[in-house]
């Protein structure tokens, strides 16, 4: 490749990424020009996973909080099958056990229905939703009124309330 055409993919990652050209340069060099494994790697080098994934995911919410909690899941190692799940979640710092058991019980809700979901591990989920995320009207109708119409309707404020959450406790998070 001749010095012009370096410089043309130096500039373009340079500011496609917002770095300097040095920063570029070196990336493009680690991936034998290929602008968008240059691109992935200073991604990789500059936000965390869970950063990573947020910028991904963000135009949906709820989405982006299962990316996130999935994440966590694997990169602590706790699979599906184990017996030990609930204890090894619930002994993860707290802001992030509650990310991951808010995860979960969305998951649940949509998997099994909203009744059901009522009754799975819904005071430990009200109460994160309520203090930690600081809806207690979502959190009383979970515990009180038990309403899946009026549940569904604050459910995007809970997830983009929960994205913002994670976004303040990101030191923490994978």
């Amino acid at each position: 490749m001749d010095d012009a055409r370096r410089r043309q993919l130096t500039d373009i990652v340079a500011a496609k990424a917002g770095v300097d050209v040095a920063c570029a340069a070196r990336h493009l060099a680690l991936h034998d020009d290929d602008v968008a494994a240059a691109l992935r790697g200073i991604d990789i080098e500059r936000f965390t996973l869970t950063q990573r994934l947020l910028n991904k995911y963000r135009r949906d919410p709820e989405d982006a909080l299962q990316h996130v909690a999935l994440a966590v899941l694997q990169h602590e190692d706790i699979r599906s099958d184990s017996v030990l799940r609930l204890e090894r979640i619930a002994a993860l710092a707290p802001p992030v056990a509650g990310v991951v058991m808010l995860a979960e019980w969305l998951a649940y809700a949509d998997w099994e229905g909203f009744d059901s979901a009522l009754y799975a591990n819904i005071d430990a989920v009200a109460a994160f939703i309520g203090g930690a995320l600081d809806l207690p009207e979502v959190a009383a109708n979970l515990l009180q009124a038990r309403d899946a119409d009026v549940f569904e309707t604050r459910r995007p404020a809970l997830a983009a309330s929960a994205l913002l959450f994670i976004e303040r406790h990101t030191t923490q998070f994978p």
